[in-house]
């Protein structure tokens, strides 16, 4: 298939055949699975590849990102597009970025609570910018006509409905119709209730939309995240405290109930803290009927079935009374209800297990919380991927592509690894012996022998370092080894605590510090820094992975374990644990190469990583530049001073 759609006068390294690997496989009806490192150019490549296959057939692109930053890059690069030929598109954020609602904007809430919200405040008449969309509808039609014929951000519909006090998210509604291509979050593709009414405002089914999956590995756990839901004994205070100001005492009693079963559950299973433990479907219900055992009667499921109704029903009218009030509409009422109503749907399904348990909330407090756990993304995943049209996968950490495509479901995958487009020079990998977070190693000793590592290097390059360590636990064993008086850069340091205004300001800090003489950033893999954090040129010239971030073995994680060796015979532990930790570390790895001009060091403090069990894992881009060196001094400050060598003065300047 010719292309018309890419842009730039020649392809960089690979692009091409990537373009033609991602068309051949959607034609054929199958669905790519890809890895490619970033600075390859991913973005512009897979617009170029699917916009004539959505052409050909007839069909609309939604493109899922991550981030804000990325759903306007896609926009941006479909501008460049549209110099060539006729091309539309539009950029759409969460409901709370977009609406221009108090309510909205002034509480916290995801998408799905703002999404629920935004139909309250509709149908109470309560606000002023979707009502003026009936008086101002033939201004509305007039932006979604103007904005419908090109490339546009979202930010460019929000500025003109503040002019016009109207609502934003019903502009963007009409002009989802008609253009080409749409960028959003994961959500609106992947929670149930927003696909169902995103779908509706686009004027399309699953099977008219090629679906593009940017940094596709945050698939699994978001899935994960959306099958489970989570209450605690905080709520349940809280919903007692609505039953009682609405004069519920039925309601009251049965919370009350509830409390006093948590209690009982903390006090069974002799919970300390951060403990937590697998509970049956049983043990919760029998309790709650007052007689503990294996049966519970269906008369007194049918009796919390009813209960169910009526507590959601309350829910809606205490959410529509603090409305009215000009209040937050929560209802913890109405969570404990659809909580509950949760439990009674899993039942009896393996995808899922039942945790009590006790830990500790930001601010140190401790909380008992009762969790459905899915085990399983593929129930979230597949609702979309067994009936979109085409689905491209592709991220700079996919590997092993086979076992991605196993635990998401992708039905016919064509897989493809692209070779890195940096540069040998510009890029380098140690593995240092000598140092590991291995539990059975893990002290004193070796904490301050992995400092002492970490100071070579921090002392050793250029700017800024990010040190990225495998639990709080380990950064803490840094902290206490001096690691912060013994730097000669200042250490801004990740906290468990931080809400993300916080750890905002705190990389701001640290990222100004490229333009003087350098800084470190302590944080953790997994982490929000380590996960979705950009830092091209000199905002991190050198990574610092300690530790690989294998989880704590927990009842959690022993039932993940048993559930994917069931499904997935042989690969249990591989797929449920070690692998998600692999990943972890992988992206830790590959945030300081974001542009092909970067040159940047990866340092592995762990001699685990020389194994072929875990660098089998780390992708190619990274692997094929990875060196195995003595536990020396010596010759890991040379190999750093090597590498760096040349390049001092250009990151000096």
């Amino acid at each position: 298939m010719e292309n018309s759609f890419f842009p730039y006068d020649k392809y960089r390294a690979n692009q091409e055949e990537f373009i033609q690997f991602i068309q051949a496989s959607l034609i054929q009806r199958k669905n790519p699975i890809v890895e490619a490192a970033t600075g390859f150019g991913k973005t512009i490549s897979v617009l170029s590849a699917v916009l004539p296959v959505a052409e050909k057939f007839g069909k609309k692109i939604v493109y899922c990102c991550r981030t804000h930053k990325q759903m306007d890059r896609v926009m941006e690069e479909l501008m460049e597009v549209g110099k060539k030929v006729e091309v539309s598109g539009i950029s759409i954020k969460g409901r709370s970025s977009m609406c221009l609602h108090p309510t909205i904007i002034n509480n916290d809430m995801d998408t799905a609570t703002s999404l629920h919200i935004c139909r309250l405040l509709r149908r109470e008449n309560k606000c002023e910018f979707y009502e003026n969309m009936k008086e101002k509808e033939d201004r509305a039609y007039e932006i979604e006509v103007s904005l419908s014929q090109k490339p546009s951000l979202s930010q460019d519909v929000v500025t003109l409905c503040i002019e016009e006090n109207m609502c934003p998210y019903e502009v963007v509604k009409g002009i989802l119709q008609n253009v080409e291509v749409i960028s959003c979050s994961y959500m609106y593709m992947f929670h149930p209730d927003i696909r169902d009414n995103f779908l509706e405002g686009v004027g399309a089914t699953l099977e008219d939309i090629i679906l593009i999956l940017d940094e596709a590995h945050n698939l699994s756990d978001l899935a994960v995240n959306l099958g489970s839901d989570q209450l605690s004994i905080y709520s349940i205070s809280s919903a007692i405290n609505e039953s009682i100001e609405f004069d519920e005492p039925i309601v009251t009693e049965f919370l009350n109930k509830l409390y006093e079963v948590f209690l009982e559950l903390e006090n069974d299973f002799k919970l300390e803290s951060e403990d937590e433990v697998i509970v049956s479907y049983q043990d919760l219900f029998t309790r709650l009927e007052g007689m503990k055992g294996p049966f519970v009667s269906k008369g007194f499921e049918k009796t919390i079935f009813d209960l169910i109704i009526y507590m959601k029903a309350l829910g809606e009218k205490i959410q529509k009374t603090r409305l009215k009030k000009n209040k937050m509409p929560r209802s913890h009422v109405f969570k404990i209800a659809s909580f509950i109503e949760n439990w009674f749907k899993v039942r009896g399904s393996e995808e899922y297990c039942y945790l009590f348990e006790k830990s500790k909330t930001k601010r140190d407090e401790e909380t008992l919380k009762l969790e459905i756990v899915s085990l399983d993304p593929r129930p979230i995943t597949t609702q979309v991927l067994d009936f979109a049209f085409g689905t491209v996968h592709m991220s700079g950490t996919l590997e092993p592509l086979e076992a991605y495509s196993d635990t998401i479901g992708v039905k016919n995958p064509s897989y493809k690894i692209f070779p890195s487009p940096f540069s040998s020079s510009n890029i380098k990998g140690i593995v240092t012996k000598g140092v590991t977070t291995k539990g059975t190693h893990r002290n004193e000793e070796m904490y301050k022998k992995i400092t002492e590592k970490a100071i070579d290097v921090i002392h050793s390059v250029p700017l800024n370092v990010g040190i990225f360590c495998s639990s709080y636990e380990v950064v803490d064993g840094l902290l206490n080894s001096g690691i912060a008086h013994i730097s000669d850069k200042p250490l801004f340091i990740e906290r468990r605590s931080m809400d993300s205004r916080e750890n905002d300001l705190l990389v701001s800090d640290f990222k100004a510090h490229s333009m003087k003489d350098g800084a470190v950033l302590l944080g953790v893999m997994g982490g929000r820094n380590a996960e979705g954090g950009d830092y091209p040129g000199n905002e991190m010239n050198t990574v610092v992975i300690v530790g690989i971030p294998y989880a704590k073995p927990t009842p959690r994680i022993d039932a993940q374990i048993k559930y994917y060796q069931k499904v997935f015979y042989g690969k249990g532990k591989y797929y449920g644990y070690y692998l998600p930790a692999h990943r972890k570390l992988c992206q830790a790895a590959g945030r300081a190469h974001r542009l092909i001009s970067d040159k940047a060091l990866i340092v592995f403090l762990d001699e685990r990583v020389a194994n072929k069990f875990v660098s089998k894992d780390i992708p190619k881009w990274i692997r094929d530049n990875l060196e195995y060196i003595p536990d020396s001094k010596e010759i890991l400050i040379d190999k750093i001073k090597v590498f760096f060598q040349n390049h001092i003065d250009r990151f000096k300047n």
